[in-house]
C-alpha cells in the first residue's frame, strides 16, 4: 500500500489519510484540513468484484464504476477527487452516448468514522460569516469512509444520435450478453469483440489501472481475462478507489447556524434538479458541439453557423454556473437565484449528411469489395490516405489506405501488380476531387486528381471514356467496387454535411 496514502491512527495502526478529511461537495472536492475526528473501524480487505455493464446516462455510468451516487457529479468541478473521478471526467460522453463498463475492483480495506465530533480546536459557527469561513478551510462535508485497493476500469463509449439509435443499442448490446458478472470462461470477451468488430456505430475505447505502481494495460482483445484476473495482481500502491461522504451539521452539537450551507449544498447537488445536473447536461451537450465540430474540419465544412452561435450559447449558460460556483467557494452561505440557462431548452444538435447514389464504372461479373457505410465513415471521421495504382492494358490493382479516429488500415483490391505507380499520399484536408478514365467489362483506365492538383494514373486505352468530379461541397469517403485478378467496376462513395439538425431530449 502506497506510504503516501496512509497515515497512523490513535493506536498506532495505518489508516487512510483521506479519512476524516474536509470534502468541498461543489468546487473543490477532498481538502487537506479536517474539522472533525473520532473512532473508526476497518472491514476485512482481500475483497474482489469484476462486472460488466451498459450504461445509458452519466449516472448509470458513475454507478457501473463504484461512484457513490453523492458524488457521481461533484467531479464536474472539484479540483481533488479520486482518480476513478478524473478518468470519468476524460471520457467527454454525450447525452446521447452508450457505455460499455468492464471494471474490476480489489479492496484492500475499507476504513469507516464513528463517534465523530469536532477537534478541541475547532469550534461549530454561530452566524453566517462564521459558516462561510469553515466551509472555506473545511468544507461542507468530511470523508466518512475511504475504501483502499486497486482497479481496472475500460469504457467503450459508443457515438449515436437520437434517443431512439441510443435505446436501441443498449437493448441490443444487453440482448447478446453484455451485462451482469463476469465468467470464468471469459465467454464476454468472445461476444465483446464480436459486437466490436460488427458495429456500424463509432466508438472509443480508455483504459486506467490504479493500486499498481508500474501498471501495463492489456491487448483490446485480452481485457475481459484481465478484469477477472486482477485480483491475483500485488498491488503495492494502493489508492482511495471509493469515498462517502457526510455533511459537517450532522457532528453532535454543531448547531443550526449550518442551515444556509445545507440548502445552497441541495441547490447545487439535488439529483433531480441541482444547478450541477444542469451543468452536466451542458457539458454533454458541449462534448457533442466538439464531436460534430471534429468531423466538420476533418471534412472542411464550414456550413454550419447556427452550431457555432449555438456553442456560444451554451458557453454564456456554462459561465452562469460557473459564476455561482464560483460565489459558493466565496460565501457558501450566499442566497442563489436559478439561472435561467436558455440554451438548454434548444435541444442537442445532431449530424446531418447527404450521401448521394455513388457513380460507378465497369462490369459486375467479380465480387464485391466490403465497404462501410457512409454515415459509418462519417462518424469514424474517416478519410483516405493514400492511393496506389497499378496498371497496364488495364487497371490491374488498387492500394487504398484509411485513416480514422479507430484506427488505420490499408486495403488492395485486384491481383495483378503490374504497372505499379508511385504511391499518392495525401495529407489532412486533402481528397479526391475528379475520377477519370476508360471503362466497360473492366475498368481499362484510372485518373485521380486530388483537391491540390495532384495527379496518378494507370491503366490501357481500351472501353469507353468516362469522367466526374466530386459535387461541389462533397468528399470522398472511401472507394468501391469489384475484381478479381483486375479491378472490375470501380465506385465513389461520397457525400456532403449539412447543417445539424436540434433535437428535443425526451
Amino acid at each position: 500500500m502506497a506510504d503516501s496514502e496512509m497515515t497512523r491512527g490513535r493506536g498506532d495502526e495505518p489508516i487512510p489519510k483521506r479519512l476524516f478529511a474536509g470534502y468541498d461537495s461543489v468546487l473543490r472536492g477532498m481538502l487537506p484540513a479536517s474539522a472533525v475526528t473520532g473512532e473508526h473501524a476497518q472491514s476485512d480487505g482481500g475483497i474482489a468484484s469484476a462486472h460488466i455493464q451498459v450504461c445509458e446516462s452519466l449516472q448509470e455510468l458513475a454507478q457501473a464504476l463504484d461512484i457513490d451516487a453523492s458524488l457521481s457529479v461533484s467531479y464536474l468541478k472539484a479540483a481533488s477527487v479520486t482518480a476513478k473521478m478524473e478518468f470519468v471526467k476524460k471520457l467527454n460522453v454525450t447525452a446521447r452516448s452508450v457505455t460499455i463498463v468492464v471494471h474490476a475492483n480489489h479492496k484492500v480495506g475499507t476504513w469507516s468514522v464513528k463517534d465523530v465530533r469536532l477537534k478541541d480546536n475547532v469550534k461549530a459557527p454561530t452566524n453566517d460569516d462564521e459558516a462561510a469561513d469553515f466551509v472555506q478551510y473545511y468544507g461542507d462535508s468530511f470523508i466518512s469512509s475511504v475504501t483502499m485497493g486497486g482497479e481496472y476500469y475500460a469504457v467503450y463509449t459508443f457515438h449515436t444520435e437520437t434517443r431512439e439509435e441510443q435505446t436501441s443499442l443498449a437493448t441490443s448490446l444487453k440482448g447478446k450478453g453484455i451485462a451482469g458478472g463476469l465468467t470464468v470462461e471469459g465467454d464476454v470477451q468472445v461476444k465483446l469483440s464480436e459486437i466490436l468488430k460488427q458495429s456500424t456505430t463509432a466508438w472509443t475505447l480508455q483504459e486506467e489501472i490504479t493500486g499498481i505502481a508500474y501498471p501495463q494495460l492489456p491487448p483490446q482483445d485480452k481485457l475481459v481475462q484481465f478484469a477477472l484476473d486482477f485480483s491475483k495482481q500485488k498491488l503495492d500502491a494502493a489508492v482511495p478507489t471509493d469515498i462517502k461522504v457526510q455533511g459537517h451539521e450532522g457532528v453532535p452539537g454543531f448547531g443550526r447556524k449550518f442551515l444556509k450551507v445545507v440548502k445552497n449544498r441541495r441547490y447545487f447537488m439535488d439529483p433531480e434538479d441541482g444547478l450541477l445536473q444542469s451543468l452536466a447536461r451542458l457539458t454533454a451537450v458541449r462534448n457533442q458541439i466538439d464531436w460534430l465540430k471534429r468531423i466538420y474540419d476533418r471534412y472542411n465544412y464550414t456550413g454550419d453557423a447556427a452550431l457555432i452561435d449555438f456553442e456560444r450559447a451554451v458557453l454564456k449558460d456554462v459561465k452562469e454556473i460557473n459564476g455561482q460556483i464560483a460565489d459558493w467557494g466565496i460565501d457558501a452561505t450566499t442566497t442563489f437565484k436559478p439561472p435561467a440557462l436558455p440554451s438548454l431548452a434548444k435541444g442537442e444538435p445532431v449530424l446531418q449528411y447527404d450521401a448521394p447514389q455513388p457513380p460507378a464504372w465497369g462490369g459486375a461479373e467479380a465480387g464485391p469489395w466490403e465497404t462501410m457505410s457512409p454515415g459509418e465513415a462519417i462518424k469514424n471521421r474517416v478519410r483516405i490516405q493514400a492511393l496506389r495504382l497499378f496498371g497496364a492494358e488495364y487497371l490491374n490493382r488498387i492500394e487504398v489506405d484509411y485513416t480514422s479516429d479507430k484506427r488505420q488500415w490499408s486495403e488492395a483490391h485486384g491481383a495483378n501488380t503490374g504497372g505499379a505507380q508511385p504511391r499518392l499520399s495525401l495529407e489532412d484536408g486533402r481528397f479526391p476531387v475528379r475520377f477519370e478514365g476508360r471503362a466497360q467489362r473492366f475498368v481499362d483506365r484510372l485518373k485521380v486528381t486530388i483537391s491540390d492538383g495532384r495527379v496518378t494514373e494507370a491503366g490501357g486505352n481500351g472501353g469507353t471514356p468516362f469522367g466526374w468530379s466530386v459535387p461541389e461541397g462533397s468528399f470522398v469517403l472511401a472507394l468501391a467496387g469489384r475484381s478479381g485478378s483486375v479491378v472490375d467496376q470501380l465506385s465513389i462513395v461520397y457525400a456532403n454535411l449539412k447543417a445539424a439538425k436540434m433535437v428535443q431530449p425526451l
